[in-house]
């Protein structure tokens, strides 16, 4: 029999996710709390072999939460029900001992299967979050590779200067960067100038064109395109 607790607030997913489970013969649902006081009392009485979290609360509630658990018993496996899909957030889940992920929105015909798996010692990644990551890996691939061409060309960027710079290459302007990297837009601003100047060029059209040309991009727009976009 697999014990199943989850964290949640009483509502209509709530409800439904244990409808799901209560119709399974080899699962039990232990209840809903979300008080972290309460959740904490429930898996020490209750003794749980999985614990559901839907991630609708803040992620660091959510996280110190997750390492309570595992303080308790790490043999306890948690799920994480995800409303989005945020690598960042994901990759800091995987640190404190998270096995499993499901997206809310997906198709929860694989919801018992995905548990079982994950209650069987497998690790579960849907197929859309581990597309987002590998993507991901990818980018930063490429910004690597961003960096190491600018090194060779003597401009050495701090880390916050080439996640700018990167952006900048992939034609993302002031607003879309600082809400990326959550920022202030004029903080943006100021560290565009700061790169301007350390790339010796004074309009981002220049900027522009000078990644482009170090990254060897082909079928570069057009510098009339590109003044219309960033004038």
């Amino acid at each position: 029999m697999i014990k199943i607790l989850l964290v949640d607030r009483e509502g209509i997913s709530s409800e439904g996710i244990r409808l799901i489970i209560d119709k399974e013969e080899n699962m039990e649902f232990l209840g809903v709390y979300f008080q972290q006081d309460e959740v904490q009392r429930m898996v020490l009485k209750k003794q749980p072999d999985i614990v559901l979290f839907q991630v609708n609360q803040s992620h660091s509630f959510v996280i110190e939460l997750t390492k309570t658990i595992k303080s308790i018993s790490k043999q306890i496996k948690i799920i994480y029900i995800l409303p989005s899909i945020n690598q960042a957030f994901i990759t800091k889940s995987v640190k404190v001992g998270v096995e499993g992920f499901f997206l809310s929105q997906s198709n929860y015909s694989n919801f018992i299967s995905m548990i079982k798996n994950v209650y069987h010692n497998y690790y579960v990644l849907p197929k859309e979050i581990a597309m987002a990551i590998v993507h991901q890996l990818q980018k930063g691939d490429e910004k690597q590779r961003l960096h190491s061409k600018l090194l060779k060309k003597d401009i050495d960027l701090t880390w916050r200067e080439l996640d700018i710079v990167y952006l900048l290459y992939q034609r993302k302007k002031n607003q879309e960067i600082a809400k990326m990297l959550h920022l202030k837009e004029k903080t943006v601003r100021d560290y565009v100038s700061i790169i301007y100047k350390k790339l010796g060029v004074n309009k981002r059209l220049l900027v522009i064109n000078l990644l482009e040309n170090l990254m060897e991009k082909d079928n570069q727009p057009s510098t009339k395109s590109l003044e219309k976009d960033y004038q």
